[in-house]
């Protein structure tokens, strides 16, 4: 699998994880992937790949219609191997907008610097299964998802199996006297890991924890069958991932009608 197609594939399998729980979907055919959720805000319903054969604009019309009528926010990913080739454009004809622009980056595993260490106050851990609700609050924090949703982020938590030795799902957190300050997460697929949902919290930025955390992840998640690391990183962390090894591979484009960024 090349570099391309790798970014793209563990993205789409990461994002199907979100369709475990008994009353949510990713629905998954030759030419579309998305999400059903029942979660209403972003970035919980969506389309994460799109590739018609034909017939483009009326099945663009028929999803927006179908996730309307739901009365839930979602989102388009137009990704390298989108069709057709002005997809943007058509959404945007339609009133969305680019919420947000990612790097797609790639790293070989000896490519990586796993010098970088955490501050000494700070403490790194792989996300045990009972430490749920420390990270569906954060997530629920960084996505100001409504509180009546959490059940539904515990549920993906659950179905995903997360701190389980062999999911493929994996999450970090680093704390602070105890307090979580940052987390993210891991997804294998097949030979390649990919990094997700890096944050730390405002006040504990600018210390190193989100790259030192990256590195604990990336370096815990790397065996002999792992072939290459995958990311995509906002224009604010695309210093750090460069500085840790990663270098470009190709960009997405997150568009959205809300108007919220990402």
């Amino acid at each position: 699998m090349n570099e391309l197609d790798a970014l793209e594939e563990n993205l789409w399998a990461q994002w199907a994880q979100f369709g475990k729980p008994a009353d949510c979907a990713f629905h998954v055919d030759d030419e579309v992937r998305r999400l059903d959720t029942p979660i209403a805000s972003l970035p919980y319903n969506g389309v994460f790949k799109f590739t018609p054969h034909n017939g483009a604009e009326n099945k663009i019309d028929a999803i927006i219609a179908h996730y309307d009528r739901r009365a839930v926010e979602h989102l388009w990913l137009v990704h390298p191997s989108s069709r057709p080739a002005d997809l943007g454009g058509l959404l945007e004809q339609r009133g969305f907008a680019a919420a947000e622009r990612f790097a797609g980056m790639a790293a070989e595993p000896g490519g990586v610097d796993f010098s970088r260490r955490a501050p000494s106050d700070v403490a790194i851990s792989r996300i045990a299964p009972d430490e749920e609700d420390i990270v569906v609050e954060m997530v629920a924090n960084r996505w100001s998802v409504p509180t009546d949703a959490i059940p539904h982020l515990l549920s993906f938590f659950r179905a995903n199996r997360v701190g389980a030795p062999d999911a493929p799902m994996q999450g970090w957190l680093a704390r602070i006297d105890g307090r979580a300050v940052a987390k993210g997460f891991t997804y294998r697929y097949q030979n390649t890991v990919g990094l997700y949902g890096v944050a730390t919290q405002p006040e504990a930025r600018g210390k190193g924890i989100g790259t030192a955390l990256c590195v604990r992840a990336l370096q815990e998640s790397c065996d002999a069958h792992t072939d290459l690391f995958v990311l995509h990183s906002s224009p604010m962390a695309h210093a750090l991932y460069k500085d840790l090894g990663f270098r470009d591979v190709a960009s997405f484009v997150l568009y959205a009608r809300s108007g919220e960024r990402f």
